[in-house]
């Protein structure tokens, strides 16, 4: 299974602090996203996304897989956990934690929706 880096989560609980520090930091530009309490990230490569009001305090990264569910249910048979795929406007994802509890996602590679 492939799984290059495709997209990358900054976790906020204040999105104007959030955009104030990264945007200074890296240049990068917020904008509201495709669903409420969700920026999108312009600037970095690859792309990333700001949740408004989520607790966790480390960035997540996405790993692209070409096919979503067998990746889930590989992550389940080496002991992690995975929520089940959902699916929104840019694709399919899915919430993972490895055996050390790690949080990542998992998303469709792009055309395979």
């Amino acid at each position: 299974m492939t799984g290059n880096v495709t997209y990358f989560e900054v976790p906020s609980t204040d999105i104007e602090a959030t955009e104030k520090f990264w945007g200074s930091l890296f240049g990068w530009n917020f904008r509201e996203g495709n669903l409420p309490g969700y920026s999108m990230i312009d600037g970095p490569t690859p792309l990333g996304g700001s949740p408004h009001n989520e607790a966790s305090k480390h960035p997540r990264i996405y790993f692209a897989v070409p096919d979503i569910d067998a990746a889930v249910a590989r992550v389940r048979e080496l002991g992690g956990t995975a929520d089940n795929p959902v699916t929104i406007p840019s694709g399919a994802f899915a919430l993972c934690t490895d055996t050390q509890g790690v949080e990542f996602g998992l998303s469709l590679e792009p055309d395979q929706s």
